[in-house]
């Protein structure tokens, strides 16, 4: 096992994140969009012969919490720092794996995950919106002993702790109101729409006010974010998003900063290079998960040289497009993401999004073994070269998947 003590995760992270070269490069997993699924955990404990109590804290996504010695096994430099449930909700699951959720909206297990499929104002006239009740964001049951316990987490382990809410605009729409019919809002009922947005503005101020008023101070970044791409192209029009999304969240992301010194990161799915700019008008100063295979940004080489010194990466493996098939391919995609990448700072490796059901344990060690091998700085890009071309030697497809 490959461990480099010279430098805590706390100091690794914040060196990476300030465009600074650590003496490795960092490891995040067990967030919401960086985390792993139920399945796939439960595999990883039985490959490596480990018992756990699974814990799901994702429902939506059926991601469980990988215990400390899983996450030191693979090599993970951050800690997530959540709220409690409100006192007026709790999460209760029912024979057949559906629930509601504190907003109201009704879940239905589907395959691996639950989705939404009641929304709570699917049916709602502007007048039922208006008069719609959010929950309390400021309910003290969220945050009772929050302080103390990430002082206490901060004070007696070397983790860099993380913001693991992610407050976000349509992905909260969408549950309120149903993808398909917010969508038309925003198309042929934009009071509707907008005065949705802007209350789920106001939900997450209030929410983060109180959150980071008591663990402000020793996160080292915050998440927020929507998904802006889908594979081949941004999700909205340019002008829409320019006008409607970005004032947005940049009020959000300003409100954050007045709060904290940590950064913020910024999750969206898809396409993303395109859209690059309006990240950075909000204020993004991290973008994950750079989706490898959606259009414009496969190529890390050019992700580094146009925006490597204005915005730090995070992720950019190719969950969906490798990790299912042979642990060359895992590796080698983990290398080039690194090769192209990490010079220079500015780079969080992660799984991209999280592990899926159909990852190997195999493949899951394998991809965070070489983040902890070819990672360390200086980055060896002979080394990497090298290890490249034996690796195309015996998986030639390994060129489909990454611009060699």
């Amino acid at each position: 096992m490959l461990i480099n003590l010279a430098m805590t995760r706390r100091e690794r992270v914040r060196k990476a994140i300030r465009f600074e070269e650590p003496d490795r490069v960092p490891i995040d997993n067990n967030g919401a969009v960086s985390g792993m699924h139920e399945i796939a955990y439960k595999n990883l404990l039985s490959y490596l012969g480990e018992e756990d109590t699974i814990t799901i804290y994702d429902p939506t996504q059926r991601l469980a919490l990988v215990k400390q010695e899983i996450r030191d096994r693979l090599g993970v430099d951050t800690w997530y720092i959540g709220p409690n449930p409100p006192s007026f909700w709790e999460y209760k699951e029912n024979p057949d794996g559906s629930w509601i959720d504190e907003f109201g909206s009704y879940y239905e297990r589907c395959g691996y995950y639950t989705e939404f499929v009641k929304p709570v104002l699917a049916n709602a006239d502007f007048r039922d919106i208006k008069n719609y009740s959010f929950p309390n964001p400021r309910d003290s049951m969220r945050f009772e002993g929050l302080e103390e316990n990430t002082k206490t987490i901060y004070e007696t382990t070397d983790y860099a702790l993380v913001g693991a809410p992610l407050p976000n605009l349509y992905y909260t729409a969408w549950i309120l109101r149903g993808m398909q019919r917010f969508t038309e809002d925003t198309m042929i009922n934009p009071e509707t729409a907008d005065y949705l947005l802007d209350k789920i503005v106001d939900y997450y101020m209030d929410f983060l006010y109180e959150f980071l008023s008591r663990v402000g101070q020793y996160i080292e970044y915050q998440w927020v974010g929507d998904d802006w791409g889908l594979q081949n192209a941004p999700f909205l029009p340019p002008k829409m998003m320019e006008e409607s999304i970005v004032p947005r969240f940049k009020k959000i992301i300003d409100f954050i900063k007045s709060k904290t010194d940590a950064k913020v990161i910024y999750h969206s799915c898809g396409v993303t290079y395109d859209i690059l700019p309006s990240f950075l008008d909000m204020g993004v100063d991290i973008i994950q998960p750079v989706q490898a295979n959606a259009k414009g940004n496969e190529d890390a080489s050019r992700l580094k040289r146009d925006y490597g010194d204005k915005i730090v990466f995070h992720g950019n493996t190719n969950n969906q497009g490798v990790f299912h098939k042979s642990k060359e391919e895992v590796i080698a995609d983990a290398l080039y993401r690194i090769r192209h990448l990490a010079p220079g700072g500015g780079y969080i490796f992660s799984s991209g999004h999280n592990i899926q059901p159909n990852m190997k344990p195999e493949n899951i060690l394998a991809l965070f073994d070489t983040a902890r091998e070819y990672g360390t700085y200086p980055i060896d890009t002979d080394k990497i070269d090298k290890a490249l071309e034996e690796l195309v030697k015996v998986r030639p497809e390994i060129r489909e998947s990454i611009p060699l």
